[in-house]
This record gives C-alpha cells, structure tokens and sequence, in this order.
C-alpha cells in the first residue's frame, strides 16, 4: 500500500459496523483492498485517488441508496411468536425459548424488544409445507459482545464437553484469522429451508444461483407472483450471468466468485457463514437434530484467497469450514435457502 495514512484509512475502514454487519460493504471493501495493493507505486496518485472515490461511491448506496432495505416500521398487525408458532408446529419453529436454550446466557427479553415477524400467515403456512423453518436470530450477549462464530465456540464448547455431546467446530486452524469468523448474525426472524434445497448439490456455484431463481419462483411462491425483491435479484442475474459463466470458463475464477457474491440474489437469500452455524447450533441445542450432517451450505462470503466459503458436516467431530472455488461443484455441496423478509 501507498503509504501510512491509507494502512489507517483501510483499518478503520475493515473496524467500522458498516464492514462487519454488511456483506455488501465487505465484499466492495475486500475487493477495492485488492486493486490497491496491486498499483504500481509510481502510478498510485491518480489511481488511488480513483479507487478511494469508486469506493466512496459503491458503499454509499449499499448503506443508503434505493437497494438498500429500509428499516422496517414495527406493523400492529405483525404475527406474535405464539400465533407462528402455532402455524409452524413445534418442531419448525425456533423463537426466544430456543435461542435462549442454545444460549443461555441470552437475557428474558420481552416481546417488544424482538424484531417484528415479516412474514403473512399464508407465507408461514407455505413454509410448513415445504418442511421449512421460522427463527429467530440474535447476535449479542450482555455486555453488548457479539455472537459471531468464534464467541458461539467459545459459550457452547463447555457445554458440549459436559455432555459428551463432541465439538462445536471441528479445527478452525485455516480460518481463525479470517474476517467471517467474528462477523455476526442480523437480528432477525428468518425462514429457512434447513436441509439444502432439492436438486442444488452437484452443481457449480452459478448453477445453483440459477436454481435458487427458480425454486423461489416454482416452488415457494408458486402461482403467485414474486416479492419485488426477488424479482429485481433474478432480473440482475439474468443480466450477468453470460458474462460470469465466461469468467468461469476463462478461470477468471477469483473476479466470478466476486461477481457471485455481491448478486443481490445470493445476498437475499444465502446465509453467511455464522448464520450457518447459528442455526444448526440453535437446532441441535433445541431438539438434538443435526442439520446438514453430510452436506455443506455454500455462503456468499469470500476467504482471503478469493474462494466462496462452504459451512456444514455437522458430527461429533464438529462443524467443518471450507471453501472452494466457484466453478467446483461435489455432492456434499448445496445450497441452504433463506428468506429474512
């Protein structure tokens, strides 16, 4: 890098809230980081003035701009937990009690202090048919220290060891230094497909985006027309991915796997590394189930080495961690759908 200030500018950047709670602003951070540490020192005026402004104008809108999701005003006609829970049956809803079984350290907060559910009776409804599942996640503990992955290990290793019930992670030697380890869950109530859905396993990482695409609009919402969320996310891919799969086929594999990431599809509805875990954890503390047991859930988060992070595998010996490149495609890797809105 240029010179001191920007190590400085670049840190505090990586220590802000925008970079650690939106995998948008990370992944236009992470790559900008790169292109920098790649200019020419003699060539780094202009060009990083050019950098630091292009970087200035693709976060801005991330955090305020038309794409962003705007916070939600708490509707008086939003379902209460026990009126979902009812629709979802007990064993496909996993709300405070849960949450709070998982991680007991998690105060009694009171209904009003919980996010509104965004979801109409006819969505839950359709969800139980699929053998979907409502959450609730959290992502701090009193005190304010955040649920991220690390912190998760750190409250429930004790309490497997207790139990004989084995480990929480199975060896975090390749990632305990990476950005995703200590990035934390939204708070937020979730529907999640909990096993990968049909047919995504075998398929490279574009294939299944595209499956994604039309599972939403075959099978989840099927009859009815899409959220326009989801509408403008398939819209986008249908317009990129010619150009990613050429990426793909010219193993320009480091810039697809960037592209993939920021599609505003696997933003909406792939889960992040730590959201994986949280949910198998919350699952397995609740009702003794182990999610994805022989199966990975591929993430929307880059390693520092460019591949697309894959969680899941959930023995005795622990939750794996991988990661592969995008056009890798295996059996054991699927895709995990999720829907926070």
């Amino acid at each position: 890098m240029p010179n001191e200030a920007l190590h400085t500018f670049i840190r505090q950047l990586k220590e802000s809230t925008a970079y650690k709670d939106h995998v948008g602003v990370r992944s236009v951070v992470d790559e900008t980081v790169q292109r920098i540490a790649a200019l020419p020192e003699k060539d780094g005026g202009p060009a990083l003035r050019e950098e630091i402004r292009g970087l200035h104008e693709r976060i801005i809108p991330l955090l305020h701009g038309p794409g962003t999701p705007k916070k939600k005003e708490k509707k008086t006609d939003a379902l209460s937990p026990r009126e979902a829970e009812t629709i979802m049956g007990s064993d496909h809803f996993f709300g405070l009690d849960s949450v709070r079984k998982a991680f007991p350290s998690i105060p009694e907060l009171k209904p009003e202090q919980l996010p509104p559910i965004p979801f109409s009776k006819e969505d839950l409804k359709r969800a139980k048919e699929l053998g979907h599942s409502l959450r609730l996640r959290l992502n701090k503990v009193p005190g304010g220290t955040d649920i991220n992955m690390k912190k998760m290990q750190e409250l429930l290793q004790p309490v497997f060891a207790q139990k004989k019930e084995g480990k929480v992670l199975y060896d975090t030697d390749w990632y305990k230094d990476e950005d995703f380890f200590t990035v934390r869950p939204d708070v937020c109530w979730v529907l999640t497909s909990d096993e990968i859905i049909p047919d995504s396993e075998d398929k490279d990482y574009l294939e299944q985006t595209e499956l994604i695409g039309e599972y939403l609009r075959d099978t989840v919402y099927q009859g009815k027309k899409l959220p326009e969320q989801y509408a403008d996310a398939i819209k986008e891919l249908n317009a990129q991915k010619d150009a990613i799969r050429a990426l793909i086929d010219n193993d320009d594999w480091q810039e697809a796997a960037q592209k993939l990431a920021n599609l505003k599809l696997n933003q909406l509805t792939r889960r992040i590394p730590a959201e994986v875990l949280y949910d198998m954890l919350v699952t397995f503390q609740t009702n003794g189930k182990r999610n994805l047991e022989d199966m990975y859930d591929w993430t929307p988060v880059l390693s520092s080495d460019g591949d697309l992070v894959g969680v899941g595998s959930f023995g005795r010996d622990g939750v794996r961690v991988g990661h592969d490149r995008p056009d890798r495609s295996d059996g054991y890797l699927g895709v995990v759908l999720s829907r926070k809105f």
